[in-house]
């Protein structure tokens, strides 16, 4: 969530001093075309509140091979339908939502901070999230046991959903490593 993303962004700075922050995560699309894995960078991060930073890093665009360049939001809850998806996108003109870049990007900014918000497409706006994704994820984004056992029982079908869930974050998550490997080196490379 956007406070302990504050507060963890704020420690990392304060004991370890980096030039630059990666905020690096999941995101789900809000524009039709964008599929499980594409890789989004932020050039700028708003919220549903008004706010709104600008980031000065210049990359490559490349649609047609999962790289989106562009302006990412900060919801304050998993945004789960695509009806949702939808209403936000046409709302902000944004690629992705996710629930913390902003609150990492402030930081940064205050203490003068290199920032990048680089994040892969965990769910396109094809099909909703199951319902249970909500409960089965805790305040800190930890999976809650009790919860998904509970949403088994009651709807035994969500677990091929959950399953399918799973693989899409397993499959997003391996790119994403791939895509940073590239970028760590890059922003070593500049420093040294």
């Amino acid at each position: 969530g956007f406070a302990r993303a504050r507060a963890a962004t704020q420690a990392l700075i304060d004991a370890h001093s980096p030039p630059w922050v990666l905020s690096i995560g999941f995101s789900g699309a809000l524009q039709s075309g964008m599929r499980v894995g594409d890789i989004v960078v932020a050039t700028t991060i708003c919220d549903l509140h008004g706010q709104e930073l600008t980031n000065d890093v210049h990359f490559p665009e490349d649609p047609e091979n999962g790289l989106y360049v562009g302006r990412i939001l900060n919801a304050d809850e998993i945004v789960r339908t695509v009806e949702e998806k939808q209403k936000l996108a046409a709302e902000y003109d944004a690629l992705a939502v996710d629930l913390e870049s902003l609150a990492v990007a402030q930081v940064c900014h205050a203490q003068q901070r290199g920032f990048m918000a680089i994040r892969v497409i965990s769910d396109d706006c094809s099909t909703d999230l199951p319902k249970e994704v909500l409960s089965i994820l805790g305040e800190t984004g930890a999976v809650r046991a009790g919860a998904a056992l509970g949403a088994v029982f009651k709807r035994p079908e969500s677990i091929k959903e959950m399953w399918k869930m799973r693989g899409d974050a397993s499959r997003a998550a391996t790119r994403l490593a791939s895509f940073l490997e590239g970028v760590v080196v890059q922003l070593y490379d500049a420093r040294h």
